[in-house]
């Protein structure tokens, strides 16, 4: 007798994309953070997403390459992740667009504010997506 196999339900979002604002002691500077997240998990590898950023006055454009092996003799299990920090910016309104694969794409508004509390706003977000929007 053969046990069936379990598969996970689908999931909702591919990516999770987390967005906030940090301090960098190194720089001495804030920045704002866009951290990339996979929500299925690897299990021989942690690999990196490749993803080739652009930021052009208020936009900021994001393209999802795909994945990279990471360096380095031990291998590990885990999402696959990527951030960006954004370290020359202005307290204003940005357009972000995330493109994946030639596929799809989501294009959504941020506000970056003085306020710690909420040093970040989200505009309205696409209701069909293949990526979660947060903010920290």
């Amino acid at each position: 007798m053969r046990t069936k196999k379990v598969k996970p339900p689908p999931k909702k979002f591919e990516f999770i994309l987390n967005i906030g604002k940090d301090y960098d002691p190194i720089k001495k500077k804030e920045f704002y953070s866009f951290k990339f997240y996979t929500t299925k998990e690897f299990l021989t590898f942690r690999y990196i997403l490749n993803i080739e950023p652009e930021v052009r006055d208020s936009n900021i454009s994001f393209e999802i390459l795909g994945f990279r092996a990471p360096v380095g003799d031990l291998s590990n299990f885990g999402v696959a992740e990527y951030e960006y920090r954004l370290y020359e910016y202005h307290y204003t309104e940005y357009t972000v667009t995330i493109h994946r694969k030639d596929v799809d794409s989501v294009k959504f508004k941020i506000l970056l504010q003085r306020a710690k509390s909420a040093p970040v706003k989200l505009g309205k977000l696409p209701k069909i997506s293949f990526i979660e929007i947060n903010t920290e």
